[in-house]
């Protein structure tokens, strides 16, 4: 069923509110109040959607795992450079959403959850450049390769995301094929 327009706009409004708050403080100092007040509806109108702020984080959370898994599972066929250039304009057009969900202010746990499902959708394209490693030195090496991917798309992000994602793909893809095959010839 297709949701009504003036649905769609009033969460909208309740979403850009919260990224508003969200970027002057952590979640659990912002009150529905204030996204209220921001988004210009009624209390009574946020709580027909929402149950609370933590509630709303947890659906934008949910939206934004949803996309990703989304792409994973398009890209099955494609090249690891093309998962990534999706996933990465996929994180620009959400409008600093991730960005802010993963800052100090958001939910500490939800880049962890990011992670997680990297690992089960990616973990297969990265073990065919390991073999003769075993599971054990494979997660080894992935997780090696998930913190520095994290993180260099976290400090691009910081920057304000002027690198290309092509760019920003294309080096990442270069420093994980060079480093899990040279950890592969070490065995």
């Amino acid at each position: 069923m297709k949701t009504d327009a003036r649905v769609r706009y009033t969460r909208m409004r309740i979403r850009e509110a919260f990224f508003e708050c969200l970027e002057k403080k952590p979640i659990n100092k912002i009150t529905v109040k204030e996204i209220c007040d921001i988004a210009e509806i009624n209390r009574a109108t946020f709580y027909t959607h929402y149950a609370d702020q933590f509630e709303l984080m947890q659906k934008l959370e949910e939206e934004v795992l949803e996309g990703m898994k989304q792409s994973i599972k398009d890209s099955c066929e494609s090249t690891s450079q093309g998962l990534l250039i999706k996933i990465i304009k996929g994180m620009m057009n959400k409008e600093n959403s991730y960005a802010l969900l993963t800052s100090p202010n958001g939910d500490p746990s939800f880049a962890t959850r990011i992670s997680e499902l990297f690992y089960r959708g990616c973990r297969p394209r990265l073990a065919q450049h390991m073999p003769g490693c075993t599971e054990e030195e494979k997660d080894a090496a992935y997780l090696f390769v998930a913190g520095g991917c994290g993180y260099l798309i976290s400090a691009w992000m910081k920057e304000g995301m002027q690198t290309p994602p092509e760019e920003i793909a294309d080096r990442l893809r270069k420093i994980c094929s060079t480093f899990l095959e040279a950890y592969a010839q070490q065995k």
